[in-house]
């Protein structure tokens, strides 16, 4: 824990330092006339739209603080056609006068703004800015947020309660553990319960998702916002948002984290802070997954990294405290070259509002960055243009989290001495970090960094791929074998990124979310085993089929859909994700395909050593299987009760893609016209 506090310490120092240390923007000095927006009764805004009969509509007050007459020449929602910020049929007006406007000196006017939504609206929300230019000059123009909600409230409440659930779960088995009840299975029921319940959330909210919302509808593509200011005087903001990787991306893992932790035989000594930390480690994957502020992002992330550094350290196998700090030095590395691009290109952005109407010389807000053309920008940073320096950090911390060649040694340590439950959390959160990293910063943000280097970050693609098969052909152990097949997935996930191309972006996404459920059912199946025999090692495991049946089909399907075999849900994302990239890299995508070859032989081989190797009949002496009579007992009720739906999962969406490829058309959309706005053209 203390190299987990050190690295986390050193992200949060470094970021700090890096905003403070920027070049001082004094406010500008007011003249004694300036302009000035308020909220009905005074103060900040956003203000918030009320119904009424025709839609919705609130006031804004425009105040003339000056010694002089003040003319309002224009005032508008903020966005134009080409980037419009706000849905449709916003409209804002002098009240009782037209424009332009005179304000005595000392008085104020009032401004009507009305949203009529459409009857068949995509958006159930508004976020937006109202743009004010006056004949102040010195001011500028000066702009007020604005704010609405269709349908109940709790719908802008959704993702902070996706994020509590777990947070208070936490809360109270770590009180369990205060009143000393240590042993017991409350945490483990408590845990349980939580996840539960996120996951109903998760899936009800990917059921009224609107997969082909993009930008162009407004809300920067985003439902169900959630936006405020943090701290004012840094530019942060509490941004919460889904978008299509986020929608896939909440029910996938929320399912995952609860049947993981469901079929849990023996209870950890010190079951509440195993459990506590357990579900602090899912509520940050879940604030991650929605967070649109890279401050909030990396916050999350390092909650996540510190949980899941506790978990590993304190209830892991013998080797688990190094197996701890890899994680730790691995995640608060990743943590702090993320930081140090983000607050580069915050210093280097342009000047915009923050959601109440604040002008702001900063930010933070991965859409207002993505739409600064860093590209066109002189600046430097760390002696080299920012665009290529920034997008080379991104990308450092990409594969770092992603487990990709050559950062991918630490998720087999880790695999091998976690708890099953932390372990499948840890190959959840990690890679789905890693994930949004590439996507959302480095593709989002920094398109012409991703042009730039498109090429370098194909070829590692095709190298993970390689590099994991390769491993995984040397592998007996299934829980290490996991970690193989993630890094080969990682490579898909690369591969798809630097295609430039929707069918490789769509293949990137598809690939990073379900992968999760392959190895989710993959690690489930190694830990079940590993609680029978004390091992997972195939090549002790010869013959066991026999006895597992059903153990043994459900390892082959998980196993299979893990290796990207054709006809189960993790072959859809690789295969995107090589189309994409054929045209352009063709001898790479070739690479990359045969490195699906090899494991899915590298599976196969580990499957067949425990269906056709004969059982070693010191296993019918075993201590270990004299509970159940020398024999190895199947899975048991709780096991399928976790298994089976990830395995049914993995089948039907083999057969069945429109589920996953259905949920990423707005996003996909978004990132293609970002990175190749001619190939995306007709989308």
């Amino acid at each position: 824990m203390v190299a987990t506090l050190r690295t986390l310490c050193l992200v949060v120092v470094a970021l700090g330092w890096l905003v403070l240390a920027g070049p001082a923007r004094a406010d500008e000095p007011r003249r004694a006339g300036t302009v000035r927006l308020e909220a009905p009764g005074g103060g900040r805004g956003p203000i918030t739209l009320r119904p009424d009969r025709e839609g919705f509509s609130g006031e804004i007050v425009i105040v003339n603080d000056g010694k002089e007459p003040l003319v309002v020449s224009r005032i508008a929602p903020r966005g134009d056609a080409s980037d419009p910020r706000v849905p449709p049929k916003l409209a804002v007006r002098i009240a009782d006068g037209t424009i332009p406007a005179s304000i005595p000196p000392g008085a104020s006017r009032k401004a009507v703004v009305t949203w009529t939504p459409e009857p068949t609206t995509r958006l159930r929300q508004l976020f937006g800015h109202v743009v004010v230019t006056t004949s102040d000059e010195h001011t500028g123009d000066v702009a007020m947020g604005v704010r609405a909600q269709v349908g109940a409230p709790i719908e802008g409440r959704l993702l902070t309660i996706l994020i509590a659930i777990p947070f208070g779960g936490a809360l109270l088995t770590f009180l369990l553990r205060l009143l000393g009840r240590r042993g017991d299975r409350s945490g483990h029921a408590i845990g349980a319960l939580a996840l539960a319940l996120q996951t109903a959330l998760a899936v009800h909210l990917y059921r009224g998702f609107q997969p082909d919302v993009s930008r162009i509808a407004g809300n920067d593509g985003l439902q169900l916002v959630e936006h405020a200011v943090w701290i004012r005087s840094l530019s942060i903001e509490l941004y919460l948002g889904v978008d299509g990787i986020g929608a896939l991306g909440l029910v996938v893992t929320s399912v995952v984290a609860f049947l993981g932790l469901l079929p849990h035989r023996s209870i950890p000594s010190g079951a509440a802070g195993y459990h506590a930390a357990l579900l602090v480690l899912d509520a940050a994957m879940v604030g991650a997954l929605v967070a649109f502020d890279g401050v909030v992002f990396v916050l999350f992330a390092a909650v996540a990294v510190a949980a899941a550094t506790l978990l590993v350290g304190s209830w892991g196998g013998g080797a688990r405290r190094e197996a701890a700090t890899r994680l730790a030095v691995v995640g608060g590395l990743a943590l702090l070259l993320l930081s140090i691009a983000l607050v580069a290109l915050a210093r280097n952005a342009d000047a915009t509002y923050l959601v109440d109407g604040t002008k702001a010389y900063r930010t933070f807000n991965l859409a207002e960055l993505s739409r600064v053309p860093f590209g066109a920008k002189a600046a430097t940073f760390l002696g080299g243009p920012i665009v290529k320096v920034s997008f080379a950090l991104v990308l450092a911390s990409a594969l770092l989290l992603l487990a990709a060649f050559p950062a991918h040694g630490w998720l087999s340590d880790v695999l091998a001495e976690a708890p099953a439950a932390t372990g499948i959390l840890v190959a959840t959160v990690f890679p789905t970090l890693g994930l949004c990293a590439l996507l959302r910063i480095g593709c989002a943000v920094l398109p012409e960094g991703m042009r730039w280097a498109s090429g370098v970050v194909v070829a590692l693609g095709a190298v993970s791929a390689a590099y994991g098969a390769l491993l995984a052909l040397g592998e007996t152990d299934l829980r290490r074998l996991a970690a193989c097949a993630t890094t080969t997935q990682s490579g898909f996930v690369l591969l798809g990124a630097a295609s430039l191309t929707p069918q490789g972006l769509s293949g990137a996404i598809v690939t990073g979310i379900v992968r999760v459920l392959a190895c989710g059912v993959f690690l489930l199946l190694a830990s079940s085993i590993y609680e029978r025999a004390k091992t997972s090692d195939a090549a002790r495991l010869g013959g066991i089929a026999a006895q597992m049946p059903g153990w043994a089909t459900a390892l082959a399907a998980g196993g299979l859909a893990q290796a990207g075999v054709l006809g189960l849900g993790g072959a859809w994302g690789p295969l995107l994700a090589l189309l994409g990239v054929l045209a352009s890299y063709a001898p790479l995508a070739i690479v990359s395909a045969i490195a699906l070859v090899v494991i899915a032989a590298a599976h196969l081989s580990a499957l067949a050593r425990v269906v056709f190797a004969p059982i070693d009949p010191a296993w019918s002496e075993s201590e270990l299987l004299q509970p159940s009579g020398g024999r190895f007992s199947d899975l048991g009720f709780r096991e399928w009760i976790a298994v089976a739906p990830l395995v049914l999962a993995v089948v039907v969406l083999g057969l069945w893609p429109a589920p996953l490829l259905g949920r990423t058309t707005g996003v996909v959309r978004d990132l293609a016209v970002a990175l190749s706005p001619d190939q995306a053209g007709g989308l």
